[in-house]
């Protein structure tokens, strides 16, 4: 038995290679360890929950911890995740600030 992969899941990890690298500034400077930006499911996971919940993670990485241009940054890095096309959710790593300001922009409700 192979172990071949999809097409959609290579298109799916093509294109967070693509996001990944066009983002590179902006992560870099966001201080978000590499673990969370394995894949789009990862960077879910770590959005959702404000850690990796459902990966491992072995990095002791705690949100609190980005200073306050490494956290208007990591903002950054998940509205241009949002305007990429990826699907909107809340992202409750977030402050509710941010939160509601994205979901104005990018939420179910929103006009596009």
């Amino acid at each position: 038995m192979t172990d071949r992969r999809s097409p959609h899941k290579v298109a799916a990890a093509r294109a967070w290679d693509r996001f990944v690298s066009a983002n590179d500034p902006i992560i870099a400077a966001s201080g978000i360890p590499n673990a969370y930006l394995t894949s789009a499911e990862h960077f879910d996971d770590f959005l959702m929950n404000g850690y990796l919940a459902h990966h491992p993670d072995d990095t002791d990485f705690k949100i609190e911890s980005l200073s306050t241009d490494q956290y208007a940054k990591l903002v950054l890095l998940v509205e241009s995740y949002f305007a990429a096309g990826y699907e909107w959710f809340t992202p409750v790593a977030l402050r509710s600030p941010e939160q509601h300001r994205l979901g104005s922009r990018f939420g179910a409700s929103s006009a596009r």
